[in-house]
């Protein structure tokens, strides 16, 4: 069975990296301040150990950041032992604002594939959509841009990841598509 798979741009992705990089910062410092304001023996065990993690996240997170190596570190690990941390120091709100942050990062460093197979085309929004050829009218791949015209008068276009734009020939891809709409 043929398929084609094209690559759509996660613009979420950067602004996920800033907003990232600002809450580690902001972690690291309020978990410094409660450390040396701490008054009992457990809330300064915590905090220690809460700068220590939210420290040692941001220098992973800046050099992988700038350089790109560490490409197996993933933050949104750090935010959830960072979230028990808070719900121990008995802040569930914050606690609460790091886990819910800690699982949109699992979906915002997601790849946006879409995948073209002779059954349907699968969408990467959330949830998942799959289109089935019957609600499509016309689908094309022109000048690395992406359209999928549905018969309920909806358009989606994008346009496609430099690296999937060179792995997919729009001609070939136009007739499998052009194939699947007839039914052949």
């Amino acid at each position: 069975m043929r398929s084609y798979t094209i690559l759509l741009p996660n613009e979420k992705a950067k602004t996920y990296r800033y907003v990232t990089l600002f809450i580690l910062l902001v972690n690291c410092l309020v978990f410094g301040f409660v450390y040396f304001h701490a008054t009992g023996e457990r809330m300064s065990t915590t905090s220690l150990w809460g700068t220590i993690l939210s420290f040692t996240s941001l220098v992973l997170f800046i050099i992988h950041f700038f350089t790109g190596k560490l490409s197996s570190y993933r933050p949104g690990i750090s935010f959830i032992i960072l979230s028990i941390f808070w719900f121990m120091l008995g802040n569930y709100l914050l606690g609460i604002f790091i886990l819910f942050f800690a699982v949109t990062g699992f979906y915002a460093g997601k790849k946006f594939n879409v995948v073209f197979t002779e059954s349907g085309i699968t969408y990467p929004s959330f949830p998942e959509k799959k289109y089935g050829w019957n609600e499509v009218s016309n689908v094309m791949l022109k000048d690395n841009v992406l359209t999928i015209d549905l018969k309920n008068n909806k358009l989606i276009q994008a346009v496609i990841e430099k690296g999937s734009a060179g792995q997919v020939n729009e001609n070939d891809f136009n007739e499998f598509c052009a194939k699947c709409l007839a039914g052949v």
